[in-house]
């Protein structure tokens, strides 16, 4: 098992969705143009089956932000695919779904450039905050719940590209890190977990 704990079960997921989504549906009521963009890859699961329980008329795109390497956060943010999405943002009430709030660096630029794209309103919903001191401070509209200050993995969120199929949210076990940091030196680049 890559998990050293299971931190939020299947059920637990469920029901922190559900309550996202009746949450979501009571602001939302009666907003026209509202355009989700979904953060690739690791909300689309999130992403999926929240969109599912909204009973709102919600067009939906994806954007692909990522700052992570390994278990740390490079410090830099790369925006693929910005040019396309531009014209779709301008004048659209947007709700932007990501998977964890943890260093806020990639959602704070992620929201600077969606801002600068000339929306109507921009909301924010994450699965999950984690309980640290953000580097950069964000008023997340939408949150699931807090987790503690582990690297957690599962239902989208990876490690090196795994993991993310897990149907729960666990602590990837301390084993598997440590075999991953032991590995000879590589230059990994941009991994496209978000935070």
């Amino acid at each position: 098992m890559p998990c050293s704990r299971i931190l939020i079960n299947t059920e637990q997921l469920q029901k922190i969705v559900s309550n996202l989504a009746r949450k979501i549906c009571s602001d939302y009521r009666g907003a026209d143009n509202c355009l989700a963009l979904v953060m690739l890859e690791g909300a689309k699961y999130f992403a999926q089956d929240l969109l599912a329980k909204l009973d709102l008329p919600i067009e939906v795109e994806t954007i692909k932000a990522s700052s992570y390497s390994g278990t740390s956060s490079a410090g830099t943010v790369k925006i693929e695919g910005k040019d396309a999405l531009k014209e779709k943002i301008r004048g659209q009430n947007i709700l932007l779904i990501d998977d964890i709030y943890d260093t806020g660096l990639t959602l704070s630029r992620t929201l600077e450039w969606i801002n600068a794209c000339g929306p109507n309103s921009v909301r924010t919903c994450v699965l999950l905050e984690k309980d640290i001191e953000h580097t950069v401070r964000i008023d997340i509209d939408f949150t699931g719940t807090k987790i503690e200050d582990v690297f957690a993995v599962g239902y989208g969120l990876d490690f090196e590209g795994q993991y993310r199929e897990l149907p729960y949210i666990g602590e990837l076990s301390a084993e598997i890190i440590e075999q991953h940091s032991s590995r000879p030196t590589e230059d990994y680049g941009d991994t496209v977990a978000s935070g």
